[in-house]
C-alpha cells in the first residue's frame, strides 16, 4: 500500500457514507484533510464506518471535526456533553486550579471519544 503525504486542501463529504466521486476526490494529491459536520453523523457505528472508509480511501489523510463543546459540538448522541469554552473561561476567573483540572479532563474525554471512532483532529 502506498501512503500519500497529505496535501494542503481541506474537503468535506455530503453524508454518512462516501460516494465514489468523494473517494476519488480524497485520493487527489492536494487533499490532506476531511472535516466532518453534524450531517455526517447518524450513529456511532456509521460514523466509525465513515472514518474507516475515509482512511482506507486515502491512507495518511486527517479527519477533523469542530467539536470543542457547548453549542459547538457536532456529534451529540453517544458522546459526553462538554461545556462551552466560555464556561471554562468564567471558571478560570474564579478558580484557576479547578478550571485547569476541568479543562484537562474535558480535553481527555473529548479526544478519547473522537479517536475511538477514527477522528484525528479537533
Amino acid at each position: 500500500m502506498t501512503v500519500l503525504l497529505p496535501g494542503p486542501v481541506v474537503v468535506d463529504v455530503a453524508g454518512t457514507s462516501l460516494t465514489q466521486s468523494e473517494r476519488e476526490r480524497l485520493r487527489h494529491p492536494l487533499t490532506g484533510m476531511v472535516i466532518l459536520f453534524t450531517r455526517n453523523f447518524s450513529s456511532l457505528k456509521e460514523l466509525a464506518a465513515l472514518c474507516d472508509d475515509i482512511h482506507a480511501s486515502r491512507p495518511g489523510i486527517l479527519i477533523s471535526v469542530d467539536h470543542e463543546g457547548g453549542r459547538v459540538q457536532r456529534f451529540r448522541e453517544g458522546f459526553s456533553a462538554i461545556p462551552s469554552m466560555g464556561d471554562y473561561g468564567e471558571l478560570m476567573q474564579r478558580d484557576e486550579p479547578r478550571a485547569r483540572e476541568a479543562l484537562y479532563a474535558a480535553g481527555f474525554v473529548l479526544a478519547a471519544e473522537l479517536r475511538a471512532i477514527g477522528v484525528d483532529y479537533t
